[in-house]
Formats: C-alpha cells, structure tokens, sequence
C-alpha cells in the first residue's frame, strides 16, 4: 500500500489507507491567516474545512467519538474523529456551523487557564497572537453537542518541567475543566505531542480514557488509547518540484 501524504487537504490519497485503521483528523486554527504567520500550517480556510467535511460525508464517512473508541477500533471501517488543539473562538465561529452542516462532531482540547484568554505559548515564540474561547463559548460549543478534553494547565511541555508540576498540568487541568463546565473530562492531548512513559502513565491515573499525541498515523485495534496517532488537516501547499511542474509541466 502506498504511503499518503504527511498530511491531509483531501480524502483521495488517504482512501485505502483509511481502511487499515480509524484516522484521527488534527486541526488548529480555522479561518484566514493573519499577515506574517510563521505557521502557516496550523490554519485551514473555512471553505477548505467545509470541502474535507462534505467529501468525508459524501464518501460515506461517519464521525466518531473518543467515548466511543474501543468501537470504532475495533470496527473503524469509515469512521473518523475530529480534533482541535487550544480551543480558538475562529473553530467556534467557521466550524461550529459547518459541523452541524454535515452532522459531524469533535472535541476541543482546552488549555483550562488560558481559557478567555490568547495562544501565549506561540506568542512567546514570535508567532500571530489568536483569540481563546472563553467560558460563554465553550458552553454555546458543549451545548451544540460538541465535546472538549484537556490540554493542560498552560501548555507546556510535560516532560521538560518538574514532574510535580506536570502531573499538575495534568490532574488538575481535569478538576478545573470538569468544575467550570459540568461534563467529566475523560480525553487528554500532550501538548506539543510531548510525553513520556512516565506522562502517559500520570495521565492514566488521573481518570482519563484517551490520549491523543501528534505521531502521524492511523489506529489499529491494537492501538494504545494514550497513545493515539493523528494526522494533520492543512490547506494544500507545494513544493518547488511540485511548483516547476504546475508551472512548466
């Protein structure tokens, strides 16, 4: 079977592959980039966002929820999850709708006390600053019948602080989430794709069911639930082959 592509625009490389296990979608940001954006990967435009979701549906797709995941890996056969890091009011304002367009749900990982606030972690590092949904907009995205999980306290790299301050990260982004909104928060994504054997086990005993990381690849039934792969959904880029043969043939 031929390898797809490192990441996703469309469902036509990833047709057979798909059959081998459940794929896990892995999106950021939604709407238009902002000028001087280093990332550019991380945005996908609400047209390209609406074009994946009609396809997987037309393709005969079906969402899946982490709650459902012993199922849907022992039975993945066109079934796929939708995932968002860091919680972004432009995922609520460009995908809420189109999600409820093609009746598709997901879950946004909450980084629990930057909620209301703005992506400091990438701020820090040079990046286009992006707004946070607050308290009011993750009860609208709960009340759609949507789900969120944890990301953490404030989204650091778990294996590069104190393990007390990991496990603190960990533990209590759960207790701070569940308190806020009611809902048991049974799913965790290392932030930075960033664990441990050590971080994967704090994230056991804390009571989560799932972990997600950013290991590209799809999931078998053999598949540990806290070590669950993801693909990255991005716009279509090209390459300077790929560039020279669209121009010149």
């Amino acid at each position: 079977m031929r390898t797809p592509p490192a990441v996703y625009v469309s469902l036509a490389p990833f047709r057979e592959w798909f059959r081998g296990g459940l794929p896990i979608l892995m999106y950021h940001k939604l709407g238009p980039r902002p000028r001087r954006v280093k990332l550019k990967g991380l945005y996908v435009s609400a047209r390209r966002f609406a074009r994946q979701l009609a396809e997987l549906r037309a393709a005969g797709y079906r969402g899946a929820t982490l709650d459902e995941l012993p199922a849907a890996l022992a039975r993945p056969e066109r079934r796929i999850v939708l995932t968002f890091d860091d919680a972004y009011v432009n995922v609520l304002v460009h995908g809420l709708p189109v999600l409820k367009q093609y009746g598709f749900p997901a879950i946004q990982y909450v980084v629990a006390e930057a909620i209301g606030g703005r992506n400091d972690w990438d701020v820090r590092q040079g990046e286009a600053p992006e707004a946070l949904m607050d308290r009011a907009q993750l009860r609208e995205w709960l009340a759609a019948g949507q789900a969120i999980g944890s990301h953490g306290l404030s989204h650091v790299r778990l294996t590069q602080v104190p393990p007390a301050r990991a496990r603190e990260e960990i533990f209590a982004s759960k207790k701070k989430l569940e308190d806020l909104f009611g809902v048991p928060i049974r799913h965790f994504c290392y932030p930075y794709g960033d664990w441990n054997p050590a971080v994967r086990d704090w994230v056991i005993e804390a009571g989560y069911a799932s972990a997600c990381t950013t290991a590209f690849g799809i999931n078998d039934s053999g598949a540990s639930p806290f070590e669950l792969k993801r693909i990255q959904a991005r716009y279509p880029s090209f390459g300077l082959r790929e560039l020279r043969r669209r121009l010149f043939g």
